[in-house]
């Protein structure tokens, strides 16, 4: 099962996994995630300038586009939350010679290279490899966001990077909404009116 979701006051992105193993023996199964880098207006336009970066303190993927008209010192962060995981920074590594996203080199690795820098084909890939016993059940989070600095970066990644504090985001979003939408509330004698009015089309509006 994946989910979906951003945070209510900070901007982070929330990719949350279940995995569950049924088949009846113990799986070793890799999870991946990867994004293109713009960080600008258009990608062809500033890929040459997005320099990529592992951060020491946290291991997440940081990359940077210091010729950025409007955000030159903001940082871009991807992490997982499995603490054993590979990067890369490198678009053309990932997908490969020849290949397109549909069937990545990467994905026939055992991990990914590391390697990161300036002059890339930039993106943000993270790899992490977990064990399912038989029946087990295990939520892994990706998380992807825009900070002010590292130390922000670091703060955001500290707060939203697990399980518990991707759970407490998705919360707040539910509670967010909750009340939203439960503003208003019709009762008619047409209940196809009643289910659209009630949440639907306030949540357009």
């Amino acid at each position: 099962e994946m989910s979906t979701y951003v945070a209510m006051d900070a901007a982070v992105k929330f990719v949350k996994l279940k995995v569950r193993n049924q088949s009846g023996r113990s799986r070793r199964v890799s999870l991946t995630g990867y994004w293109e880098l713009v960080l600008g207006e258009w990608r062809h336009a500033n890929l040459m300038n997005i320099v990529t970066d592992k951060d020491p303190d946290t291991g997440a993927l940081f990359a940077r586009n210091p010729y950025s008209r409007a955000f030159p010192s903001r940082i871009f962060f991807a992490q997982v939350s499995e603490p054993k995981r590979t990067v890369t920074g490198s678009r053309t590594e990932f997908i490969g010679r020849n290949r397109s996203l549909a069937a990545p080199a990467a994905l026939h690795r055992t991990r990914l290279s590391g390697r990161t820098g300036a002059a890339l084909d930039p993106c943000a890939a993270l790899q992490t490899e977990i064990v399912l016993a038989e029946g087990q059940e295990r939520e892994i989070v990706f998380i992807v966001g825009t900070a002010g600095d590292a130390d922000e970066a670091r703060a955001l990644i500290t707060r939203f990077g697990g399980p518990a504090g991707a759970r407490q985001a998705l919360e707040d979003v539910w509670a967010h909404w909750n009340h939203a939408l439960g503003a208003v509330y019709i009762e008619t004698p047409d209940r196809a009116l009643d289910v659209l009015a009630n949440g639907w089309l306030v949540y357009q509006t």
